[in-house]
């Protein structure tokens, strides 16, 4: 009996201490999540392209796009990263472009990071300055920010996200451009 409530202390422990063993890991993120009853205009700053030329985020214009900010160091990043993939693959061809922006001050350790977690097509933006730190809060990663085709910034969540979760997915489902133009 003793063994069997050292078992069940050790697995309920582990439950506790590994956020990911929860199955509801992504409702406390949707609670988080923050959808802006008005938009907010946001200053464009510069960062660099993933073909290394700068970019200007007023580049985006014309299309929604969610700013995804991460880093090689951050473990909640590493785990949300291949969900993130999946979820671009699946909204970009229905209008919602993701940027991924690693925030990582030496970018000749993103790609060789990328291609080891098996996600090497994740086009990934720079931003090894904070130029994004200017307009955003980038304290807390990894951090989401969905801007309008107009620019403005409409919602955001500052937390990992299971980016496979039919709930985020239902709820990102409200920034495409066909649910925009209703």
């Amino acid at each position: 009996m003793k063994l069997w409530l050292l078992v069940l202390a050790l697995v309920s422990g582990s439950a506790m201490a590994y956020p990911g063993a929860s199955s509801n890991e992504t409702d406390p993120a949707l609670e988080r999540f923050i959808h802006l009853s008005r938009p907010q205009s946001l200053e464009s700053v510069q960062i660099i392209a993933p073909d290394g030329a700068p970019f200007d985020l007023s580049q985006f214009k014309g299309q929604p796009v969610m700013i995804n900010l991460w880093a090689t160091w951050c473990p909640p990043c590493i785990r949300e990263l291949p969900s993130l993939e999946r979820f671009r693959q699946d909204f970009e061809p229905r209008g919602l472009q993701v940027a991924p922006v690693s925030i990582d001050r030496d970018i000749t350790v993103v790609k060789p990071f990328l291609e080891e977690l098996g996600i090497a097509d994740l086009e990934t933006w720079y931003d090894t300055s904070n130029q994004i730190g200017k307009i955003l809060p980038t304290d807390l990663i990894p951090a989401s920010f969905i801007l309008d085709a107009e620019g403005n910034l409409v919602g955001f969540v500052r937390s990992f996200i299971d980016w496979d979760s039919p709930a985020v997915r239902a709820t990102m489902e409200q920034y495409l451009p066909e649910a925009a133009a209703q």
